[in-house]
């Protein structure tokens, strides 16, 4: 059969990845479409390298020129599922769902974020099944659920081997250091020396913790480098290996706080949106979310290595009985329609 994979963010990338492998080795053709954006052809071209990619349309900012833009695309992936005969679409939301809807091919939505409405609605309006965590308590005909995270569909101890090794590249050791995913709208005051980053990298020193600091905005790296954090030069090779060896992890951005959470680091959520799929990590102890530079410096004078031990052991005996495997779950949405027969 031919699958068509449409990805247009670098955190699609994992979440289909081991599927794609897995389908690959069961002789099936896998086509994958993407949306220019940032670093992820280079992520896709490096990570799936075996496959033909194909790049259709860009992103656009603004709500109106994205409904263009997205439009546009559609046009555009209509005359590719039909020269390359696609049986079945997947993608993570609605990017291509007209077209394939147009085209009268399944097409899997794949989705976590049910606050973000329009899209959320967009994706169910058009896909054959909407697959997410049963978290969500939207349903319809149309809904799929599956007890868990769409992180797990690539960080699954299935998946992911973790090594110490990486640690030897940034000379600190496990336990011994800070993971920060800081996203630039926070840092926009970094020349303030109140600013809520500062103040934080100042608690964190007073313990004599290394701080392990990721940077959206590269033009404050050498501004960090110089107050003695250890700043990423990104992509890493191995930056879930980076992660699950720190000893507590602070982030701005909510996938890189489910991430950390779920390799069983406790962590400190400071993005400020509510989420839904966010709440069994709090209800778990493995995330913690703060609006407050006070409740953060809290939090970061109290964590410690018993607490990282708790956390992890809880995590990983959810992992093991309660939470699906979410590459699993991909795999078995995409064979049951395979089965069908083609009209």
């Amino acid at each position: 059969m031919n699958i068509l994979f449409d990805i247009n963010h670098p955190v699609d990338v994992n979440f289909f990845k081991n599927a794609i492998l897995i389908l690959r080795k069961k002789g099936h053709n896998i086509y994958i479409i993407f949306r220019g954006r940032g670093k992820l052809e280079k992520i896709l071209r490096y990570e799936l390298a075996e496959f033909p990619i194909t790049m259709l349309g860009e992103h656009a900012k603004g709500f109106l020129n994205k409904i263009t833009s997205q439009l546009h695309r559609d046009y555009k992936i209509i005359p590719f599922i039909k020269r390359n005969n696609i049986d079945l679409v997947a993608c993570f939301g609605p990017t291509a769902a007209i077209s394939t809807w147009y085209c009268r091919k399944p097409y899997l939505a794949f989705d976590d974020d049910f606050e973000y409405k329009i899209p959320f609605y967009h994706a169910n309006w058009f896909s054959t099944k909407h697959i997410y965590p049963d978290m969500i308590e939207y349903s319809n005909s149309k809904t799929v659920k599956y007890h868990g995270f769409k992180e797990l569909a690539y960080l699954h101890p299935k998946y992911l081997k973790v090594s110490d090794k990486i640690l030897d590249s940034y000379s600190i050791e496990p336990n011994e250091y800070v993971f920060i995913r800081e996203i630039s709208n926070v840092s926009l005051n970094y020349q303030d020396s109140n600013s809520t980053l500062d103040q934080i990298i100042e608690t964190i020193r007073k313990r004599g913790l290394t701080i392990l600091l990721s940077l959206e905005n590269k033009e404050l790296h050498q501004f960090y480098t110089d107050k003695g954090c250890v700043v990423l030069k990104e992509p890493v090779s191995d930056i879930y290996s980076l992660m699950y060896y720190s000893l507590f992890a602070i982030s701005s951005g909510y996938t890189w706080a489910r991430e950390t959470a779920l390799l069983g680091v406790p962590t400190i959520y400071t993005g400020g949106r509510a989420m839904v799929v966010n709440s069994a990590l709090v209800k778990a102890g493995a995330m913690f979310e703060v609006d407050s530079v006070d409740e953060i410096k809290k939090l970061v004078s109290q964590l410690t290595i018993d607490t990282k031990k708790e956390i992890r052991n809880n995590i990983l005996n959810l992992v093991e009985n309660k939470w699906d495997d979410t590459t699993e779950v991909i795999l078995n949405q995409i064979e049951f329609f395979l089965k069908q027969p083609i009209k």
